[in-house]
């Protein structure tokens, strides 16, 4: 729905949320989403407030995508400080400037995976019963992962974001279960039943990886 607000369209969406929620807002664009239980007069309040005090949009759209875990996701950008996260298949990030450098974006992919590997390591770590110590991240061309016993660690390669999501799941689930030593039967019991793919799977990771060892 089109609304004019001082001389200005502004698109208005509703929604069951209680907050509002801006989500564009630029010299081109104006969206706003605001509760289906505010009255009329005060959302024109609202925006005509936000017309008044926004003077550039902290976050925006931007027509190029980035391609992370085997897949191209659409961006929604921040000039506000954010540890960038993905949601309802949009990936939200911090931007310095109006252009995101290649480096930026090798930074939003590592930080995306990081926080990926951290939370299924969690899940497999809860599910086997076992408690890893530390997980590192570092650049390894040849095995996506490295399980180092004595020291208590497993180390995930930095580019592991290359890998869909799935096989990368796969690879932190045999991670953690080569770090526990799990048995042969209970780790293909686990594998059929969460895995149902792990076959293609294995192929796509020995060709991303050339010393990679199946398990």
């Amino acid at each position: 729905m089109i609304w004019v607000v001082d001389d200005q369209e502004i698109e208005v969406l509703f929604s069951a949320k209680e907050e509002v929620e801006i989500c564009r807002w630029n010299e081109y664009k104006k969206i706003i989403q605001v509760p289906l239980s505010m009255q009329k007069a005060e959302a024109i309040w609202t925006i005509r407030n936000f017309l008044q005090t926004r003077i550039s949009d902290t976050t925006r759209w931007v027509e190029e995508r980035l391609e992370v875990f085997d897949k191209h996701w659409p961006m929604k950008l921040s000039s506000n400080k954010q540890t960038p996260y993905i949601k309802e298949g949009i990936i939200h990030c911090y931007i310095m400037g109006r252009q995101m450098s290649a480096t930026g974006k090798i930074r939003i992919k590592e930080e995306l995976l990081q926080q990926f590997a951290l939370r299924e390591v969690g899940h497999w770590e809860e599910t086997l019963n076992l408690l890893i110590p530390y997980i590192t991240f570092r650049k390894n061309k040849n095995k996506p992962y490295v399980v180092q016993r004595q020291k208590g660690s497993i180390c995930v390669d930095k580019a592991l974001y290359n890998l869909s999501l799935e096989a990368i799941t796969y690879c932190l689930f045999n991670a953690v279960a080569d770090y526990g030593v799990l048995g042969i039967n209970r780790r293909r019991q686990l594998i059929e039943k969460h895995f149902p793919r792990w076959e293609a799977l294995e192929k796509v990771i020995r060709y991303a990886y050339a010393s990679y060892e199946s398990p």
